[in-house]
């Protein structure tokens, strides 16, 4: 698992105020809040390497959900799969 995975499973499993960031009580975040909180902390993260992260992880271990409301990518939120 790249050190990128890795710190993204720590934030949406265990300390996502780490980033500042809090989860909805279904575990999902927005991925734009996201990514900028993870740019605060120093670990730069493009949309285009997130989903590249979701999609090879071995175990699946996160999941993109699609927002139509959303212009652009339509992603809107991500989680760590339970």
């Amino acid at each position: 698992m790249s050190k990128q995975s890795k710190f993204l499973s720590r934030i949406l499993r265990h300390e996502p105020g780490l980033v500042g960031l809090t989860l909805a009580t279904s575990g999902w975040v927005h991925v734009d809040d996201l990514l900028r909180g993870m740019r605060k902390v120093g670990q730069r993260l493009t949309l285009v390497e997130l989903r590249q992260i979701v999609a090879e992880n071995d175990k699946q271990r996160f999941t993109l959900s699609k927002d139509g409301r959303r212009a652009g990518s339509g992603l809107r939120k991500v989680t760590a799969s339970r």
